[in-house]
């Protein structure tokens, strides 16, 4: 999934979270014109939009969790937008 840092506009990608903390994502970055931030990072999530397909729209990564609009697998691992309405309803895929 696209993301995008709320506060620098830095862009990644991301579908993983950090299994060895808490509220955390690894990004992904992009290459970026002044050469920072190039390579994978730890980061909060709380710090990211998040680039929904669905809609076409940036939202707040934790809104889009609460609102269901991402989901984890049944293992939260990683996280991606659900596919079915029963996924979604259920907030997890099986």
């Amino acid at each position: 999934m696209r993301v995008k840092h709320k506060e620098k506009g830095y862009l990644g990608y991301s579908g993983d979270f950090n299994i060895c903390s808490i509220d955390e994502i690894i990004v992904g970055f992009d290459d970026n014109p002044d050469g920072t931030h190039n390579g994978a990072d730890s980061c909060f999530m709380t710090d990211y939009y998040v680039f929904l397909e669905a809609t076409q729209t940036w939202k707040d990564m934790p809104q889009a969790f609460r609102d269901k609009d991402i989901i984890t697998d049944e293992y939260n691992t990683y996280f991606f937008e659900p596919k079915t309405k029963e996924d979604r309803e259920r907030g997890y895929t099986l």
